[in-house]
């Protein structure tokens, strides 16, 4: 059994990878691939073989609806955003939305939390992933995960207080870096901004995507599907 499961996430963690290659090559195509084509017992199953076995694919991505994010604080550096059209395909129509995407050189987030409502067979369930401090509203200050080049792609994203440094606003978004990592999908004339450093205190945030370029550490990961309709 820890065979099969082993051979099913590498299969499709290789090809979630082509998939996300191929949209850097041909622009962003959100649908091809999705946790939720994978029925809800078995996501945690392969997600926590995966993880065990440092075979998860770089890109989470969410068919044609929005999860949510939440983390009590998140302090980054080389931070940069640009507004830009993503393609949402649900395999039979598309459409196109506007999107922040805003990505981290480096960050530091005190507590993460994720959620993804889904209705299978007429019965509504919730993957939640959670890491870090319990994401209650009021910041530890342990800031124990550690994440470089991560990128974000959301049609919402809301702080209780935010403080930026050396930003530069109304840069042009093909010519947007994170420090000195390029974040592609920008086009040129459209809006883009850079700053030095970011603390955005209470994050909440709407997002299609998560990439992760670089790397992430995740101290007490958990993993669940639940019944109905949970929030962090």
């Amino acid at each position: 059994m820890a065979g099969k499961r082993f051979a099913a996430v590498a299969a499709w963690n290789a090809r979630m990878r082509e998939e996300a290659a191929d949209d850097v090559r041909r622009g962003s195509r959100v649908g091809r691939s999705s946790l939720l084509a994978i029925p809800a017992t078995m996501v945690v199953g392969l997600l926590g073989v995966g993880m065990a076995q440092g075979l998860l694919a770089a890109n989470f991505m969410v068919v044609n609806k929005p999860f949510a994010i939440k983390s009590d604080q998140v302090q980054g550096a080389g931070f940069a955003a640009l507004l830009h059209d993503r393609l949402i395909d649900n395999g039979a129509t598309g459409a196109s939305k506007g999107m922040a995407r805003a990505g981290f050189k480096s960050a530091r987030l005190d507590g993460l939390c994720g959620v993804v409502h889904e209705s299978i067979a007429g019965v509504s369930y919730t993957l939640k992933i959670t890491a870090g401090e319990v994401v209650n509203g009021t910041p530890e200050g342990t800031a124990e995960i550690n994440a470089s080049d991560l990128i974000l792609e959301a049609t919402s994203v809301n702080a209780s207080n935010s403080t930026f440094a050396d930003m530069y606003l109304g840069k042009s978004a093909d010519d947007i870096t994170m420090g000195t990592t390029r974040l592609e999908g920008g086009t040129a004339g459209n809006f883009g901004l850079e700053a030095g450093t970011v603390n955005v205190a209470n994050l909440d945030a709407s997002a299609y995507t998560i990439e992760l370029v670089g790397s992430i550490g995740l101290p007490g990961l958990k993993l669940a599907i639940e019944p109905g309709t949970v929030g962090c």
